[in-house]
């Protein structure tokens, strides 16, 4: 009996665990090929950092190359133009045809999966939200009014911000932005979180050369988008399985 307690105690822990993650996207299900369309437009969208990119690679393209879970995720892919002072890319979400602007929590950690090929020269990634004090639940369409702030970012060189240092090739690699203790600057906010509704919108995902004069190409491969529970609380979880099988052994 006491081996089938601890069996159902470690199945009841694992699959805790994913319900309280909200998947935003895996990609899964989109046409392979779709271009712009799904959550992120192509990096040259954004009026923003246009002028700092070739025209060519202009990818945000659904793809079976490489995938966390599944077989399909979004490849992302760029170059920047030589001499450009504070280059970036804001891979923007505004009112694409699949899960435009997306609405996420202000108050947990929103999760994504990076894989970079070994030809990609390290980058700086920082999550822009905008304060559009949305309503609606996570994932669904929050607007496009409202102040964009720089999450992840301690500081920012003209408006490109010096985000989440991405320096490991050739796997997956989970970058976790834990929006309420992330330093915060802002690009066209005033570098303070503020909301009404315990939401924002996920209005980008702002990519920064690690170093200014390298042009690339830049690839990278981006899957599972969650919104996921604080490292606390699954530390509670943890704690309070342990304590139910300590219980049991001790009863025992």
């Amino acid at each position: 009996m006491r081996r089938w307690y601890l069996f159902f105690a470690t199945a009841l822990a694992l699959c805790a665990v994913p319900t309280f993650a909200q998947l935003l996207t895996d990609f899964e299900g989109y046409t392979l090929g779709a271009n712009g369309q799904v959550m992120f437009r192509t990096p040259t969208f954004s009026g923003s950092t246009s002028g700092f990119l070739e025209t060519s690679p202009n990818l945000s393209q659904v793809n079976n190359e490489q995938a966390l879970s599944g077989t399909q995720s979004l490849k992302v892919s760029f170059q920047f133009k030589a001499n450009q002072t504070n280059p970036w890319v804001s891979l923007t979400t505004f009112n694409t045809a699949n899960l435009p602007n997306p609405i996420i929590s202000a108050t947990l950690p929103l999760s994504l999966w990076v894989y970079v090929p070994t030809s990609t020269p390290d980058f700086r990634l920082t999550l822009g939200v905008r304060e559009t004090n949305p309503a609606g639940n996570i994932g669904e369409n929050g607007g496009t009014s409202g102040a964009i702030e720089f999450v992840g970012a301690p500081t920012k060189s003209g408006n490109a911000p010096a985000g989440k240092l991405i320096t490991t090739k050739n796997q997956w690699v989970q970058v976790i932005f834990d929006i309420p203790n992330e330093p915060v600057v802002g690009f066209t906010g005033n570098g303070v979180l503020e909301t009404t509704t315990g939401k924002f919108v996920l209005e980008c995902l702002a990519i920064t050369p690690a170093n200014s004069s390298v042009v690339g190409p830049y690839t990278l491969y981006l899957d599972d988008l969650a919104v996921v529970p604080e490292p606390a609380t699954l530390s509670i979880l943890g704690l309070g399985v342990a304590g139910l099988l300590l219980r049991r052994r001790r009863s025992g």
